[in-house]
C-alpha cells in the first residue's frame, strides 16, 4: 500500500518521494536488505535517506557499524536509488535524537 500511495504521490505531483529507513544493527543492516529495498525502489523516483540507529541503553537495538552502513549505501548507489546518510549530532553526550526524549521522560 505504501509503494502505491508513494506512485500515486508522484503521478499527481511530479515529485519524487523520500523513504526514511532506520538502520538497526543485525537487525536490517545486512546487504540482502540494501538489496531488497533497492529491487523494491528501482524504477521508482524515490531517495532514501539513511538513518543509522542512536543507541539507547534501554532499548536492544544497536547503531551498525559504520564500514556496515556505507556498505548499505553502495549498493543502493550501485543500483541508482539516491541516498543520503543522515548526519548524527549529539549522540557523543546522548542528546541525538531518542536518545534525548529517554532523558527527558526520566526527568534528566
Amino acid at each position: 500500500e505504501i509503494l502505491d500511495a508513494a506512485d500515486e504521490y508522484f503521478e499527481i505531483t511530479g515529485r519524487r518521494v523520500t523513504f526514511e529507513y532506520v538502520l538497526l544493527a543485525k537487525v536490517n543492516d545486512e546487504p540482502q536488505h540494501a538489496q531488497q529495498l533497492a529491487h523494491l525502489l528501482r524504477g521508482r523516483c524515490a531517495h532514501v535517506n539513511l538513518i543509522p540507529m542512536n543507541g539507547v541503553s534501554v532499548l536492544p537495538y544497536q547503531e551498525p557499524a559504520a564500514p556496515r552502513t556505507q556498505q548499505f549505501v553502495a549498493i543502493l548507489e550501485q543500483a541508482g536509488i539516491p541516498v543520503t546518510v543522515r548526519k548524527r549530532k549529539g549522540a557523543d553526550i546522548d542528546a541525538a535524537c531518542g536518545q534525548l526524549r529517554l532523558k527527558a521522560e526520566r526527568g534528566q
